[in-house]
Parts: C-alpha cells; sequence; structure tokens
C-alpha cells in the first residue's frame, strides 16, 4: 500500500498506470504481490496480457494484506503463485503457498462465491506460474510436447489415506512430506526422498559457514539498523494508514 500511496503522490497516478504510460505492460510483464491493485490497474494488466505473482506466505508476514486473486482471474488477469524469497517468506515450501493462498481467500470474508477454489489455486501454481514465466506452451501441465516436470506423492502418506479428492488434497492437505521423487525435464532430481546427486551434508556445513561469515560482515550495521528501527516503523504504517479507496488487509473490502 505504501508503495501505491508514494506513487499517487508521485505522478499523480497508481504505479501500475504510470507503467501502462511509460510502455512497460505486456505479455512479459509480471507484477509481484499485487496486493493493492484495484480494479482499473487489474484491468490494464489484464488488457496488456501481464500477469501477477501471488506470494501469500510473504504477504501475510510482512502485513501487507491480501491481494483481490479472485477479482483478478474474474478479469482473466493471469495469476502465479511463488514463495517469495526466504528473507521475506522464510519458508520455500511451494505446498504452503497454496494452502495460504486458500486461506488468505476465505479470510477476506464470509462469502464463500468470493474465495478461491482449489482447482483456480492448482492452476495458478502450475499452468499460472508458467505462463508467468514465459513458458506457458512447455511447462505446467502433463500433456503431450510438454516438459516432463513431474512430482511423484505417496500415496501410502498419512496426507493422502484416503485419497478422496486429489486436487483439494494438493492444497489443503499435501505439505511436502507426501513427496516421494521428483523428474524436471525427464531427469529424476529426487529419488525415493533423496536428492540425487547432492551432498546435503556438505551443503549443510556451506550454508552454516555462510551464514557465520554474513552475521560478522553485518554485525557493524545491526548498531544502525537498531538507530533506524523506531522510525521506519513510525514511516512505514503511518504512510499505510492514508486512506484509500481499497481496503485489502484481512476483513477488508474487495477490490471494485
Amino acid at each position: 500500500k505504501v508503495q501505491v500511496i508514494v506513487g499517487l503522490k508521485k505522478y499523480g497516478k497508481t504505479p501500475t498506470a504510470h507503467l501502462e504510460d511509460l510502455g512497460l505492460l505486456g505479455p512479459d510483464f509480471v507484477a509481484a504481490h499485487g496486493v493493492w491493485l484495484d480494479g482499473d490497474d487489474i484491468a490494464r494488466l489484464a488488457d496488456h496480457g501481464a500477469s501477477v505473482a501471488h506470494n501469500p506466505g510473504s504477504n501475510l508476514l510482512l502485513g501487507n494484506g491480501i491481494a483481490a486473486v479472485k477479482l483478478m482471474l474474474e478479469r482473466n488477469l493471469n495469476v502465479g503463485i511463488g514463495t517469495d524469497g526466504a528473507s521475506c517468506c522464510d519458508n520455500q515450501n511451494m505446498y504452503e503457498s497454496l494452502r495460504v493462498a486458500a486461506y488468505g481467500s476465505n479470510a477476506k470474508g464470509p462469502d464463500n462465491a468470493q474465495w478461491l477454489a482449489s482447482e483456480e489455486i492448482l492452476e495458478a501454481a502450475t499452468a499460472g506460474s508458467a505462463r508467468a514465466l514465459g513458458f506457458g506452451d512447455r511447462l505446467g501441465r502433463i500433456a503431450k510436447g510438454y516438459k516432463a516436470d513431474l512430482v511423484f506423492i505417496d500415496l501410502n502418506h498419512i496426507n493422502w489415506i484416503p485419497c478422496n479428492d486429489p486436487t483439494n488434497q494438493l492444497v489443503h492437505t499435501e505439505d511436502g512430506t507426501g513427496v516421494h521423487s521428483v523428474m524436471v525435464g525427464g531427469r529424476m532430481v529426487v529419488e525415493n526422498r533423496k536428492p540425487v546427486g547432492v551432498d546435503l551434508q556438505a551443503l549443510a556445513k556451506k550454508a552454516e559457514a555462510a551464514r557465520q561469515r554474513l552475521g560478522e560482515i553485518n554485525a557493524p550495521n545491526r548498531i544502525l539498523f537498531s538507530k533506524l528501527e523506531g522510525l521506519i516503523n513510525a514511516f512505514c504504517p503511518g504512510l499505510a494508514k492514508t486512506p484509500y479507496h481499497i481496503n485489502h488487509y484481512a476483513g477488508g473490502n474487495h477490490a471494485h
């Protein structure tokens, strides 16, 4: 919301409208998050064949609000689902992103006609994400001519006993622990729950060494961060309280 408010102050229009004026909107344009897009901005992106990368876990963790994904889909705007970076979401689990996308949609209000269906979420996470990346003609579907990017699920895992509604269970039940194997482009990269060709212990040691090294490098900056924390915590929420004609915080109104 802060970006929208600043855009209105600086350009006299939303950032999306400004980007349209600059000629930057098109099929290769992907708007990250899109939480504070209003109906006009959604129409702009849809008309130009652009996409939105919906990162529900990050949006909720940072208190940014809940994107109007249902409205985006109703207005034929392509939506993909992602996790955002580890610094913004902590968890890089795509299954969690699917579930949080559903919960976030439901949290907007009691009208279940406005909730995202499991089928819509799975479509966004697969074919929608492929289209956003520019690979809609070769990724995101199990079909002739498409890359063999496949996740094999263990149906004997507790998440799948009983196997009642596969789409619903992928979105609401699976958390990654039921994944048995993974194929990318026809090549197995995870087999029987073990990464192929990756030394996890060696990788873990490198990650820990990097954490220690970066901790030492950033130690002096933490003093500055602590001094600026109060100012930033007052400035950003203050701007976010600026009235706007849509409210995409939990329980707020939908865009129009």
